[in-house]
């Protein structure tokens, strides 16, 4: 059939299919240049950020070469070290080649931590003073004591050996007559027994505590321990009341100055008097009796005068009335000094803490009492008198304020 025109419908529908297969090649072909299009953007993106990828990690490999080469540690200041070279600390804090970096290096120190490698150190700060250099502040355990065993074993606080050497440090007790075995550097010092180890160490930080610097502690072979302080020989006995000896041991020392002699405190428990001083030049005697006192070594008057308690003046003696008489002698007869002692006798005394009697025996809580110097019980002590200024002075000649129980410079 024909359509006006002089087309036929089968020549229409040829050319529809026609424009339909060209429009569909055309997009077709669109898509195609849009896809390769898109395909191009997305190469070049990679490549972009390939490109920065390997600029980061160049940038990053750049700096991490300047800081290995340029943070190097070519110099090590070391302060506070007394016993060991700035050598040995120095290969102590560098043992590995990441430590070597002076960044490293003070973040890895950066809390103070002390490494294994310096078990000689008890505290240590590292500041880099510049990218070679760096400061090192240390400090260095603690040294207790030494035993001799050919060479010289110095052990710390915790009983460990510091150091092992032919040099002999000041200031430091020597330990003689324990059952020690060969020292281990770094290691714990090789006592018989934990016991004698903890008695040793607890001797040494008990005489550190109360500053006193002793030359010798010696263990006798039944485990009697002996301290010798300047020229003092102070037998403390055995392992028994340890803190109560060596707190009162100070106070002794103070009264007796330089002398030198023997301190007996093998009975001292801090309860009781039994302390007794013997000079060296001395001879050993039969204990004295005193008004009312049996005074000796190894004896006291008061068994409870341990507590320095104004209570423990009370119940005072006849023996008083005596003393007080003899006061009221020096009085009479117009003698400046016994009237300053009676008048002394009159004021409200404090108690003393200790002074040393006529056989060198310490009397624990003594004060005055009508001019004369008596213990808690009121009971004179032989060898101290009063002076003229109202002060007390012992049988050493040591003047005592008896308001504030000091030495009178």
């Amino acid at each position: 059939m024909l359509r006006p025109g002089g087309v036929s419908e089968i020549q229409e529908a040829k050319n529809r299919g026609c424009r339909r297969h060209m429009e569909d090649a055309a997009g077709n072909r669109s898509d195609q240049k849009t896809e390769r299009r898109n395909g191009r953007i997305m190469r070049r993106n990679r490549r972009k950020r390939r490109i920065i990828r390997l600029g980061v990690l160049a940038v990053l490999v750049l700096a991490v070469l300047v800081v290995l080469l340029l943070f190097r540690v070519r110099k090590v200041n070391v302060y506070g070290s007394e016993r060991h070279s700035a050598g040995e600390i120095s290969s102590g804090l560098m043992h590995n080649m990441l430590t070597k970096n002076t960044l490293y290096l003070q973040w890895e120190y950066r809390n103070g931590e002390v490494p294994d490698t310096l078990p000689f150190l008890s505290a240590l700060k590292v500041t880099m003073k510049s990218p070679f250099e760096i400061d090192v502040e240390v400090t260095e355990k603690e040294l207790a004591g030494y035993v001799d065993k050919g060479s010289y074993a110095y052990f710390d606080e915790d009983g460990i050996v510091q150091a092992i050497t032919g040099e002999v440090y000041d200031g430091l007790p020597v330990v003689t007559g324990a059952d020690i075995g060969e020292p281990v550097l770094y290691q714990k010092l090789p006592t018989a027994s934990s016991a004698q180890l903890r008695t040793i160490l607890s001797v040494t930080q008990l005489l550190r505590y109360q500053g006193l610097s002793a030359q010798e502690i010696r263990f006798g072979e039944n485990g009697e321990i002996t301290v010798y302080v300047n020229r003092v020989e102070a037998m403390l006995g055995q392992d028994e009341y340890l803190e109560e000896k060596i707190a009162n041991l100070r106070a002794i020392l103070e009264r007796t100055g330089n002398e030198a002699g023997t301190l007996h405190m093998e009975s001292f428990t801090g309860k009781n008097e039994a302390a007794t001083f013997r000079p060296s030049d001395e001879p050993v005697t039969e204990p004295e009796t005193g008004d009312g006192a049996d005074v000796g070594a190894g004896a006291q008057t008061d068994p409870n005068a341990g507590a320095a308690d104004s209570g423990n003046l009370a119940g005072l003696g006849a023996s008083n009335t005596d003393s007080g008489a003899a006061g009221g002698d020096g009085a009479d007869t117009g003698d400046p000094a016994g009237t300053s002692q009676s008048d002394a006798g009159q004021r409200t005394s404090n108690t003393i803490p200790m002074v040393f009697n006529s056989s060198g025996t310490l009397v624990y809580n003594v004060h005055i009492e009508n001019g004369v110097v008596v213990d808690s019980y009121g009971n004179p002590v032989p060898g101290c008198s009063v002076d003229a200024n109202g002060n007390v002075v012992d049988a050493y000649m040591n003047v005592l304020d008896p308001q504030t129980g000091e030495l009178v410079q």
